[in-house]
């Protein structure tokens, strides 16, 4: 019961967002706009300058290409439900997080659901499309599985990052100055998109565990590039709601020590 009534409200607050939005249409389609400019000179400057080696570390532009896609989907996923999250440490701080406390449903919930980012539909078409161009260009093979594994693993992907920028927002009930760590685990965001093969050894070994981006797109890629048959990549999708799950446990945690600042 108490379920199905948090859910409600998130629709409903959802819904509300969606419509403030549309009331200055021409600034979203704007956004959108510059959405892509920023997305599509950002992968082709990228593209460019690695296509003089013809490859990254084992991996052709094409299956590069694939692990860009598939990492700008997830991202843009998570940005659609979870940026709210991004907005804590301002909320503790304020003390604007008190208005979330004396209301009939999970705080972290109405957080969740308290922004809509418009700007991000363009960014799931552009990966959708890199993704599927990418993969008839590489030559792979998407059999049943890989179909079925791509979609899971989406989910799973946004659900990390979701988890790292919730854990790090967290921070803040105790840090109380934590925003700035938060804008820096933002712009690192994009060390994902690049095969870990890429990366020193010390850096691929943070990169999957610490600050795990290796379970963004890299582990994933693997299976669906063909690269790896390990019957383990299908405990991947289960990797996000487990992250998420001890973000969540980390969130409690602050907020049951949560002091307001008294104004």
């Amino acid at each position: 019961m108490e379920v199905r009534k948090s859910a409600g409200i998130a629709l409903l607050a959802t819904r509300m967002n969606f419509r403030s939005h549309l009331v200055h249409p021409g600034e979203v389609l704007l956004a959108n706009f510059g959405a892509l400019v920023q997305a599509v000179s950002g992968t082709a400057v990228f593209m460019l300058a690695l296509s003089a080696s013809g490859g990254i570390h084992g991996w052709t532009l094409s299956q590069w290409a694939v692990l860009t896609g598939f990492t700008v989907m997830a991202r843009a996923l998570w940005n659609t439900v979870f940026y709210g999250t991004l907005d804590v440490p301002d909320m503790v701080r304020s003390g604007e997080l008190d208005h979330y406390l004396v209301r009939p449903v999970s705080p972290l919930v109405l957080i969740l659901f308290s922004k809509v980012d418009t700007d991000v539909w363009i960014e799931i078409v552009i990966g959708a499309s890199m993704l599927g161009a990418a993969l008839h260009v590489s030559g792979t093979d998407v059999s049943g599985p890989v179909l079925v594994f791509i979609p899971l693993a989406l989910m799973s992907a946004a659900l990390v990052f979701a988890a790292m920028h919730l854990a790090v927002t967290t921070l803040s009930f105790w840090l109380r100055q934590d925003a700035m760590l938060s804008m820096l685990v933002w712009r690192l965001d994009s060390f994902a998109q690049l095969p870990m093969s890429f990366y020193p050894k010390w850096l691929m070994t943070l990169f999957s565990s610490v600050i795990p981006f290796a379970f963004v797109g890299y582990y994933p890629c693997l299976y669906i590039l063909g690269k790896t048959d390990s019957p383990f990549v299908w405990a991947l999708p289960l990797t996000g709601p487990l992250m998420f799950l001890l973000a969540v446990v980390l969130w409690r945690q602050g907020i049951n020590r949560y002091a307001s600042t008294g104004s």
